[in-house]
């Protein structure tokens, strides 16, 4: 399930390379109904460069906006091979670059928001289907960009991926069950209890991470566009 594609979003504009966000498609209750419409699906998503390299990535699209695509890639700054063999590998890594580059942008705004209003942000890190099932078998995180740049720019943060990881080496469980344990697709009652437990204990540890200057982020990349 590809969902969420109407709500409001950010997309990258192929004219100048920069991210733009867009309202949402669906404003009131009646306008759900829109999403009943095949004619209207089609209008607000041929040209959606994420749902295609979703659906490229799952072998559910032979045909897609191949030179799109290819600028796409050199707006995000890497590389994309339309003439791979394993094409939905490739489309893979481009759509990760793409929803990573969107990441950093949000979490770049959202932290000038707090700032800009006398409010502390605190991000929590939670990637059930990527980053902790890699960490689970000992595997290289895919978003270790997104966790460098947190880093980098002094986020107050909690990754409970990592807590996940630690917690399962002390397990004599395969990963499957691991996941029986916390997750029915999202958290079931022992994560919901598990989460807030793990947060507290490291809150109380004296965690508090040194900050930055106010205003430390350009939101240059980022504009805004009514639809």
């Amino acid at each position: 399930m590809f969902h969420g594609n109407f709500w409001s979003n950010v997309e990258m504009n192929l004219e100048t390379g920069e991210l733009e966000e867009y309202d949402s498609g669906i404003r009131r209750h009646e306008d759900l109904y829109r999403r009943t419409d095949p004619d209207w699906r089609h209008e607000n998503l041929k040209d959606d460069l994420a749902l295609q390299l979703y659906l490229l990535k799952r072998g559910k699209l032979a045909t897609v906006e191949w030179q799109s695509l290819k600028r796409l890639a050199a707006a995000l700054e890497t590389d994309f091979n339309p003439d791979a063999e394993r094409i939905a590998e490739e489309a893979g890594k481009l759509l990760d670059s793409y929803a990573y580059a969107t990441v950093r942008c949000i979490l770049a705004k959202i932290e000038n928001f707090a700032e800009a209003n006398g409010k502390q942000l605190m991000v929590l890190f939670l990637d059930p289907s990527g980053a902790m099932d890699q960490l689970l078998r000992g595997e290289t995180r895919p978003d270790q960009e997104i966790v460098d740049y947190l880093k980098a720019n002094q986020f107050r943060y909690f990754d409970m991926n990592e807590v996940h990881a630690a917690e399962y080496r002390s397990f004599n469980l395969d990963v499957p069950s691991y996941y029986k344990r916390y997750f029915i697709g999202h958290y079931n009652t022992t994560g919901t209890h598990f989460l807030p437990t793990r947060w507290l204990l490291r809150w109380s540890s004296g965690w508090s991470p040194n900050r930055l200057p106010t205003g430390r982020f350009q939101s240059n990349r980022l504009t805004s566009k009514t639809t």
